[in-house]
């Protein structure tokens, strides 16, 4: 169950990233609608965490919650990290 969780939060996060900048749906044109899609993104990664926390919990799942837990908080760092390290090999 554990490598379903973490296997589903990467698409999600993968999804959310994408929907944020456009490539999937509506492109936004102007920085309103950039930061529409930033905070839509937001409001449903933070509700994908926490509606898997809490039903995880509740189903007395630990390895699924944990796996959860740390790959939904753990994969927007990784990803972050990665962008610093691509960026400053161009520099």
């Amino acid at each position: 169950m554990a490598a379903i969780t973490v296997l589903g939060d990467l698409l999600v996060c993968v999804v959310l990233l994408l929907a944020s900048i456009g490539v999937i749906g509506t492109e936004p044109t102007t920085r309103a609608e950039e930061t529409a899609a930033w905070q839509s993104a937001g409001q449903l990664y933070v509700g994908w965490l926490v509606v898997g926390a809490t039903s995880f919990a509740v189903l007395r799942l630990p390895k699924a919650l944990l796996a959860h837990v740390s790959t939904m908080l753990l994969s927007p760092m990784a990803l972050f990290v990665l962008l610093l390290l691509l960026s400053s090999g161009r520099g």
